[in-house]
């Protein structure tokens, strides 16, 4: 019985030895890196080894594979997609990479990727010609995938199934879910129960409240923020309800707090950030208690470090309001102490955020400036 403790214990320390040796160092500096076309998106390995990088090119996409060598990431290869690259998400269990693209959705196999292997695009998901496919977001069960067609105001459901055979096209389309104009942003909430959604435009039977961003004399209602059964829509996405909530003008990114308390939604239309409670939300609060920070230019991207302490926005000067693009963190959210802004400046279209596994490094996608910065946060 010893001797099986013994052996047991040894089991125990190698497992947690292997665990350690496989995590990649955190970065110990900021840096910049250039891109062979337009970033889009940023997504890290839950191991820090790897980030995949989405780009446009010029008349397709590509993903940019970099690889970390001992905490410096540098470009590896480059995988051309079959057609343009938006927003991407990874299968919670790291196997897939999906990545958006206009009409279609590529679906790559993330160990294929990471070699750079033949047959790393596994297949398409086919959201139709004119849909504008531009976010995408993987349920829980690592096979429904969640695509916002941004010019069909609605939200496609695919099941990926269990095969990853390569394929032209992949995956069944199970149904669509009808929102209103424009959808952008997914997030999951962290008990995989919900999926946050935001609508640029809500129902013309709204007040129309909103100017136009491109400086039209037209106004807009409000757009909205929507809360989606994962459940039910993956069983019935035509008639699953939708709860929604205003959420400003032109909201386009939402990010969910690490314990899923909080919504932060970027109003690009109205300069603002919105802190929306998730808990009042769900509790059945129809206009559950909100804050407003007027935070800066055409906000787009939002990124809540994992410690719920700092979050940050890319200010993206989109539509050229005399701003070259900066990166606004706000601290101190998780307490009653005044927020404090932290300002970074980064010209050339700023767009998507994200945190490295280390909690701390944030990498933010330049997308005029064909370029990605990874910034050290301040404690």
């Amino acid at each position: 019985m010893i001797l099986l403790v013994r052996v047991l214990c040894l089991l125990i320390l190698a497992l947690a030895f292997n665990v350690e040796a496989a995590e990649c160092a955190a970065p110990t500096r900021d840096m910049t890196t250039a891109m062979p076309g337009h970033p889009f998106s940023a997504l890290p390995t839950a191991d820090n080894c790897w980030l995949f990088v989405s780009v446009e090119q010029a008349k397709h996409g590509a993903v940019v594979a970099m690889r970390n060598h001992d905490g410096v990431f540098v470009v590896d290869h480059v995988v051309a997609l079959p057609h343009y690259a938006f927003g991407e998400a990874l299968s919670p269990d790291g196997r897939l990479l999906v990545v958006t693209g206009g009409r279609s959705t590529s679906v790559l196999s993330v160990a294929k990727l990471e070699q750079d292997a033949e047959g790393a695009v596994l297949g398409e998901l086919d959201d139709g010609s004119g849909a504008g496919a531009v976010y995408a977001a993987i349920a829980p069960d690592n096979r429904h995938v969640f695509v916002s067609d941004e010019n069909k105001a609605r939200i496609d459901v695919f099941d990926l199934g269990q095969s990853e055979t390569p394929a032209s096209v992949m995956g069944q389309l199970v149904g669509s879910v009808a929102v209103v104009a424009s959808p952008v942003g997914l997030a999951l909430s962290p008990d995989g129960k919900w999926l946050y959604a935001t609508s640029q435009r809500g129902p013309e039977s709204m007040p129309s409240s909103c100017a136009d961003e491109q400086g039209s004399s037209r106004k807009h209602p409000f757009g909205l923020l929507l809360r989606i059964d994962i459940a039910k829509a993956i069983t019935d996405p035509r008639r699953v309800p939708i709860a929604a909530l205003a959420a400003g003008c032109n909201p386009v990114r939402v990010a969910v707090s690490p314990d899923g308390s909080q919504l932060w939604v970027s109003a690009r239309g109205e300069n603002a950030l919105f802190d929306i409670d998730a808990r009042e939300w769900l509790a059945g609060n129809k206009h559950p208690k909100s804050m407003r920070y007027a935070i800066g230019t055409s906000p787009v991207g939002v990124a809540v470090r994992p410690d719920d302490k700092q979050v940050w926005v890319a200010l993206s000067a989109r539509f050229g309001q005399g701003s070259d693009g900066e990166i606004v963190g706000l601290a101190n959210v998780d307490a009653s102490a005044p927020l404090k802004q932290l300002v970074v400046k980064a010209p050339g279209f700023p767009r998507e955020l994200t945190f490295l596994p280390d909690g701390h490094t944030l990498v933010a996608t330049l997308y005029d400036s064909n370029q990605i910065v990874m910034l050290r946060t301040p404690p």
